[in-house]
Formats: C-alpha cells, structure tokens, sequence
C-alpha cells in the first residue's frame, strides 16, 4: 500500500495517511495471526456443543457469539448468509427457543463494531460496567469453547 502525498497536503493530512496505513499494516498482521489458530471440529461435535449453549440463550441475538467462535477458531465462512444456512441444516431436526436466522448474527455485528472483530480482540476490550449487551456474548463465546474443547 502506498500514500500518495500532493504538495499543499497539510501536516494533519499526512499523519491521517500515515495513521491509516499503519492501521492497515496491523489489520493484515493480525488476520494472518488470527487464521492459524483454526481447529476442526465436525459437525456433530460442533451441533452438540450449539445445542447445550443454545440452551444459555437469553436472546436470540447471543447467535452473534456462536458465530464469531466458529469462524474464528473452526474456519466456518463469516458470510452471514452461508453460516445461518449451515448452521440451520445442522440443526433442522432441532426445535430451539431462539432459532438461528440471519438478523440475530447480523443486527449485533452492525450495532457493535467490537463484535464483528475476532474474538482476539474482544478478550482486549474493556466493556464499560453497565454493558450487559456485550457480557452476555462474551459468556456465549466463552461456554461455546469450553464446550468445543478450545483453548482461546
């Protein structure tokens, strides 16, 4: 990546370039990293473990967590259409009190920037104390790899 500097380019502009370029060079460190932490699990050992934590749901929205958790340490795809279509022919003979549909992983992903980064990066955050929205996900997440056997 390059920054392309024009004369007449303020001192404020450059560090902006500058910044966002750092960012990028972080940005693809860190996917690099986080890709290699991939275990496999099959899918009855993952419809097992998505069965008991489902089970926790308070609100449908704590699919969010289920979601990162694959995708980020089982290499499921983090396309939203193609994990609630898998997720949901994985379950089909399941009855659930909060079922898995495209609008409990996204709407929190959207609302929630720290939710759509890999759960490397929500063990770093510090969620203020009256975040119940986001302790709950990390409870998910949590009892999800537990019950995948994950050391995250």
């Amino acid at each position: 990546m390059k920054i392309l500097l024009e004369k007449g380019d303020t001192e404020a502009q450059i560090k902006m370039a500058e910044a966002m370029l750092a960012n990028k060079i972080v940005s693809a460190v860190e996917r690099i990293e986080y890709q290699s932490q991939k275990v496999q699990k099959s899918d009855d050992e993952v419809a097992k473990a998505v069965i008991d934590v489902v089970g926790l749901f308070g609100v449908s929205t704590q699919w969010t967590a289920v979601y990162r958790v694959l995708v980020d340490y089982c290499g499921w795809d983090d396309d939203i259409v193609k994990f609630h279509k898998r997720m949901n022919t994985l379950l089909k003979d399941v009855r659930l009190k909060h079922p898995c549909t495209y609008q409990s992983i996204q709407k929190p992903l959207a609302e929630h920037g720290i939710l759509a980064k890999n759960f490397q990066r929500w063990k770093a955050y510090y969620a203020p104390s009256d975040d119940r929205f986001f302790k709950r996900q990390m409870f998910i997440a949590k009892k999800l790899l537990e019950l995948l056997s994950i050391n995250a």
